[in-house]
């Protein structure tokens, strides 16, 4: 897991080329959870997996996990158990006791597993450079060879799969800065096309909004953020802040914060105040 997520992928966000957002996930090895967990995952299946390749296919339908299937390598998990072993004999037995020719062997031995590590961690790379991508029980083509690339395509196909209604933004990341923009449109910062396109992902806050409202719940920021940052929408949440101020701009919400009803004007600074989106 070390090698897999500190050398090979080195990170746990990858940007979803179409819009350039960046996702995080969660890691996982042989049905094993590692570190903290995402909506999304990145699960590495090794070649001693208990499971056949189809069944690891059957596994993996109805999860928001993209599954990395490593290249058969059958010397890999014993190489890598000599490696922890060695290394954990080298650290034991460094004591001051030891004779000038003990040390010499000792510090031998600890270069040699430095020089095995490396060459482990090239293995692991060019494994995953050539592993079988799954997502929800089908392949997912990679022309690319090069580990991250071909995580990164496949990871592309998840974000698409998972987040359904990412869509209705139109490819379009908006920053917080255009909350004033968009909750002012008289300003005329925003062009009528602009805000034509912001009423497409407004139409499903707003009916969001209706439908709590009509249940009795009380609707709050916080409550909007939660549920179009998730699946199946998967928004940032500048876009959501944006949209929330089209919403007011367009006369169809109004915000409040302890009872008072904010003016167009003061809707920016109180939606990028993350601390007040619970009041």
């Amino acid at each position: 897991f070390k090698i897999l997520s500190g050398d090979v992928v080195k990170t746990n966000k990858l940007r979803y080329a179409k819009n350039g957002q960046d996702f995080s996930f969660g890691f996982k090895l042989d049905d094993q959870v590692h570190g903290p967990q995402r909506e999304l995952s990145m699960h590495f299946i090794t070649p001693e997996y208990a499971h056949s390749l189809d069944e690891i296919r059957m596994h993996s339908a109805g999860k928001d996990e993209l599954r990395v299937v490593l290249e058969p390598d059958e010397r890999v998990l014993p190489d890598l158990r000599l490696l922890i072993k060695t290394e954990k004999y080298t650290k034991r037995k460094q004591t001051s006791s030891l004779s000038a020719v003990e040390r010499q062997i000792l510090q031998a031995k600890a270069a040699q597993n430095d020089a095995r590590e490396k060459e482990l961690i090239e293995r692991v790379r060019r494994a995953v450079g050539q592993a079988e991508l799954i997502i929800n029980a089908a392949d997912v083509p990679s022309g690319s060879t090069d580990a991250v690339a071909r995580v990164t395509d496949g990871f592309q196909d998840l974000v698409s799969r998972t987040y359904t209604q990412l869509k209705l933004l139109g490819g379009v990341m908006y920053p917080e800065k255009q909350v004033a923009a968009a909750a002012n449109p008289e300003d005329g910062l925003f062009s009528a096309d602009e805000l034509s396109k912001l009423a497409i992902p407004g139409a499903d806050v707003l009916s969001t909004v209706v439908r709590k409202d009509g249940r009795g719940e009380e609707v709050t920021v916080k409550t909007i953020v939660d549920t179009f940052q998730t699946k199946p929408y998967g928004w940032d949440l500048g876009s959501i802040e944006v949209v929330i101020g089209y919403l007011v701009g367009a006369s169809k919400l109004t915000l409040t914060v302890d009872g008072n009803v904010l003016k167009r004007s003061e809707v920016a600074a109180a939606l990028r105040n993350t601390q007040k989106h619970a009041h």
